[in-house]
């Protein structure tokens, strides 16, 4: 494999993982105006219920994964309804949200500890599936993540334009107060937003505990890398999101392959920091808006 071909496929790789996490916060954070601190935590608790429906209930691997994503996605109306619904309309009521979801960060990954306990878990490989890729052969949880992250994100970004909730979520993006007086209840908007979210990061999940370990912190460092994506595409923007994973991605690629892995997060951290300074709306946000 040379440099460029392995390049290419860890950006789209990583891309694919970044994009899944950080889209749900994009659409989290355009809607309600909140970070969700317990985003990361999440993407945890879905690979972990897929594996428990693998392992101990037996299910065959596409059913089970599925379940676990489907779990996830029903776990999200607890958590809008616990986390979100009692705070988002008090006084403060975005600052009270983000604090309720970095303590269900804590209580998550303690049920996880209590749960399934401290060793390691993974899944298996996401099919045999193998293809060529620049020189290099890319097959099985590396080849899913390829196509299925901007699939996932690409059917978001459409519901968004040709549906009726889609139409919502944007008029609430725009203006909240406006969208109520037209009769839109954020209510159902919170909900939809909300369950999509952690299913996309469930699904990121499945795809981390299948090319690495699960464990009850896997979520804290793709967390970290989605606000990275964040600061690079502009929170809020779904296209600079995209163009911000992909971005991410291929810098994380090339820092590790010339600098090695221990020093790729430092430089990927120092271009996030000069980033925010230089441009606090993000980097490729106004670029992609006027594209």
């Amino acid at each position: 494999m040379n440099g460029a071909s392995a390049i290419l496929t860890s950006t789209l790789v990583l891309g694919g993982l970044y994009l899944l996490m950080a889209a749900g916060l994009t659409l989290i954070w355009s809607t309600l105006r909140v970070f969700n601190f317990g985003h990361g935590a999440l993407l945890m608790f879905g690979a972990y219920l897929s594996w428990t429906l693998l392992d101990r209930a037996g299910l065959p691997l596409l059913p089970a994964l599925i379940g676990g994503v489907l779990a996830m996605a029903l776990i999200g109306v607890v958590y809008e309804f616990l986390l979100v619904s009692p705070f988002i309309r008090r006084p403060n009521g975005d600052m009270l949200v983000m604090v309720a979801t970095l303590a269900a960060t804590m209580l998550l990954q303690s049920a996880a500890l209590l749960l399934w306990g401290p060793e390691i878990k993974q899944l298996p490989p996401l099919g045999s599936a193998r293809i060529e890729l620049g020189g290099s052969v890319v097959q099985g949880t590396q080849l899913v993540t390829i196509v299925l992250a901007p699939v996932l994100v690409g059917l978001l970004a459409l519901a968004l334009r040709r549906t009726g909730i889609g139409l919502t979520v944007r008029a609430l993006e725009q203006n909240r107060e406006h969208a109520q007086l037209l009769g839109i209840s954020p209510r159902r908007v919170y909900l939809f937003v909300v369950t999509v979210a952690i299913g996309l990061a469930a699904v990121a999940g499945v795809l981390l505990g299948s090319m690495r370990f699960i464990s009850p912190l896997m979520g804290d460092d793709p967390l970290l890398r989605a606000f990275v994506v964040l600061a690079f595409g502009g929170a809020g923007s779904l296209g600079g999101t995209i163009a911000g994973a992909y971005a991410i991605g291929l810098l994380e690629a090339v820092t590790t392959y010339y600098f090695g892995l221990s020093w790729s997060p430092v430089l990927v951290f120092l271009a996030m920091i000069v980033i925010m300074l230089a441009r606090p709306e993000g980097l490729l946000r106004n670029q992609v808006r006027s594209a």
